[in-house]
């Protein structure tokens, strides 16, 4: 009994062992058809379909390129559709660029800034002409403020993370006042020129075209202009991962600017109809803000324009606007 008992233990040791030997053959071919197919479908890279650029109406640049069409005729040869998401300032574009809903879009100076203070992975892959001369703080033709330093003790709207909270800044810096000596009156850009027209903000910082409606209506009049103490300009801004991903078709986005400024610069009457068509602003704005403040390019970054976004943020970190300093020059793109 106790050889045969033996002998059956011995045959089924043999089959335990013949089953788990077949066991862990299968879950090694397994393994190695599951690490095959991942290795095959983290190499394969799909096709780009769709390319979503943020603008923001009221502004020239994009908004110009959008309505020539000439980025959807360049794309089409490759399959590649052009959706155009528009923004009422650089604030939410910056945030949905953040959120992966804009691979690239062109804003004031001041929503990079905040963007990059945040950790967001953006970067700046062009520059415009300066555009300061395109915004001013004004007051109503008959206010008693005559000066900057009669703004103390006022209320000044203050369009948080725009470039006009930095234009607001360094207006107030020059005549030796801050924010301390205000009443800030934080509002976003529609809300601040609601808030000027109702009496409810005793002065505004504002750009074109609201700006050159106001002078031509002579129902305003100008306390400093940006070009006199904030000197900027805007940028073209993608993703982390737009650039690393196309960075051929960043270069066929800025190309096709290019070519649409060029023709701008030659059609400004054309220009402003497409414009006022776009806006609530008659064409006259438009011809007047074009006329006399130009700020058209777009030119590769220079080390004179990471200088001058350094020192907004320097400017903001030391007034405690920004919780971390950081180097522009590490957000700049390198185009090969």
């Amino acid at each position: 009994m106790k050889t045969r008992s033996y002998v059956l233990l011995a045959i089924a040791t043999c089959l335990l062992t013949w089953l788990l030997s077949l066991t862990g053959c299968n879950s090694q071919n397994s393994s190695q058809s599951n690490s095959s197919q991942v290795a095959q479908t983290s190499g394969s890279s799909s096709k780009l379909e769709v390319i979503n650029v943020g603008h923001q109406n009221g502004t020239p640049g994009l908004n110009l390129l959008k309505a020539r069409g000439l980025l959807e005729k360049r794309l089409a040869s490759q399959g590649i559709r052009v959706k155009w998401i528009s923004f009422q300032g650089g604030p939410p574009m910056m945030e949905a660029m953040a959120a992966g809903g804009i691979d690239i879009g062109n804003v004031g100076n001041l929503p990079p800034v905040f963007a990059q203070a945040a950790g967001n992975p953006i970067v700046y892959v062009a520059a415009t002409g300066s555009n300061a001369g395109a915004q001013a703080i004004i007051v109503p033709k008959n206010s008693p403020i005559k000066t900057l330093a009669d703004l103390k003790g006022k209320k000044l709207a203050i369009q948080k993370g725009t470039a006009l909270q930095y234009f607001a800044l360094k207006a107030l810096a020059s005549a030796k006042l801050t924010l301390k000596d205000i009443q800030p009156v934080y509002l976003t850009i529609p809300d601040s020129t609601t808030a000027f027209e109702g009496g409810n903000v005793d002065a505004l910082p504002i750009g074109d075209p609201y700006l050159a409606s106001k002078e031509l209506n002579d129902t305003v009049r100008v306390l400093v202009r940006g070009s006199d103490v904030a000197p900027q300009r805007a940028f073209y801004i993608a993703t982390q991962n737009f650039t690393k991903n196309h960075p051929d078709l960043i270069k066929v986005i800025l190309e096709e600017q290019r070519k649409v400024e060029e023709w701008a610069k030659a059609n400004p009457n054309e220009v402003a109809k497409v414009l006022a068509e776009q806006t609530k602003y008659k064409p006259e704005a438009w011809e007047f803000a074009l006329k006399r403040r130009p700020y058209f390019g777009v030119f590769d970054i220079k080390d004179e324009f990471v200088s001058e976004q350094q020192q907004v943020v320097d400017l903001f970190y030391t007034q405690k606007l920004i919780r971390k300093t950081f180097q522009v020059k590490d957000a700049i793109w390198k185009s090969s």
